[in-house]
């Protein structure tokens, strides 16, 4: 089983997320100068690792 490493570009994005998890693929996507597929496929994969294991709301 290969093990999942995380780059710079994914943590980028859980830093970008974890600020605001409601931040638009596009938006983020922008922010690091790549396409949005890619900020697509990037979580979906930490998710399914469970490093991305959903979001919440606190009012």
């Amino acid at each position: 089983m290969k093990k999942f490493t995380l780059d710079e570009i994914d943590h980028q994005i859980l830093d970008i997320l974890i600020e605001n998890a409601r931040t638009p693929f596009t938006d983020i996507a922008k922010q690091l100068l790549v396409s949005a597929g890619t900020i697509h496929v990037r979580v979906k994969k930490m998710e399914d690792e469970g490093i991305i294991q959903g979001s919440t709301l606190t009012l």
